[in-house]
């Protein structure tokens, strides 16, 4: 369906609000049978609006659906005032279509590669994890235990909440999930935690440094930096991750 040289047109079947400013696309593969093609865990790059000079700025995505969904693909956009692509993205209307590159592979997921798996994302940095726990969760032959810090600002902008919850309800304990707020207002119960990710937060709930653990961390670049070290870039490379810093390496990680 997609190709890693080149950007091909998808057409969007419906568009669904997920959350503040948030939107998720639905888009639709070349027939009800195929599928993306795409290895956990992996992203596309999606184009914005060609310019005036013709040109069109391009970001990395990655899609909250898996090759299990035949027919469509699923990509949540949250849009930034800023952001280029974004805010064209979430300005789509079913009819319309997307440009999409790829995949192209990041860290690869086998079954049972680990024990545990913690995972710390913040705000759309849900999507890379969603993906990994959807291939765990629809291996039976999987006993990977998962714990997920999901750190947003308010409870009404957690992501994806309804199917990260409904996921751990029919995990049977494999997957246990934080909720992490800078403000509940709403004084909502699901939330488990409000405030900072601290090295505490993370010592009392992620799995310890070991061989048998992997620790994922996704989410805005100030988050990023503070709980694992920035990103390594090297030219001709995507992004990987650098030296561990920040709470993780205070952890021992």
């Amino acid at each position: 369906s997609f190709s890693k040289s080149d950007f091909r047109s998808f057409p969007v079947m419906e568009v669904r609000d997920a959350g503040p400013a948030t939107k998720i696309l639905k888009c639709k593969l070349p027939s009800n049978q195929h599928i993306m093609g795409l290895t956990v865990s992996s992203m596309v790059m999606v184009s914005g609006e060609k310019g005036e000079n013709g040109k069109s700025a391009a970001r990395p995505y990655t899609p909250i659906t898996t090759d299990d969904q035949a027919g469509y693909f699923e990509l949540m956009v949250k849009g930034y005032p800023t952001g280029v692509v974004s805010k064209y993205l979430c300005s789509l209307k079913a009819g319309d279509s997307v440009q999409v590159k790829g995949p192209f592979p990041k860290l690869a997921y086998s079954a049972n590669m680990k024990k545990r798996i913690g995972m710390v994302a913040g705000g759309s940095g849900i999507t890379p994890m969603l993906q990994v726990i959807k291939e765990i969760m629809a291996n039976k032959d999987d006993k990977t235990e998962v714990t997920l810090v999901f750190a947003n600002q308010t409870p009404a902008d957690i992501l994806l909440r309804k199917e990260l919850t409904k996921l751990a309800a029919a995990s049977k304990g494999q997957l246990k999930i934080l909720y992490v707020v800078d403000k509940n207002d709403s004084r909502d119960a699901e939330v488990g935690h409000v405030g900072y990710v601290t090295k505490d937060l993370l010592s009392r709930t992620l799995p310890g440094p070991s061989p048998d653990t992997l620790i994922y961390v996704c989410g805005p670049p100030g988050m990023l930096t503070a709980v694992a070290g920035n990103k390594l870039f090297e030219k001709g490379k995507p992004p990987s991750q650098g030296e561990v810093e920040g709470l993780l390496k205070d952890l021992g990680y």
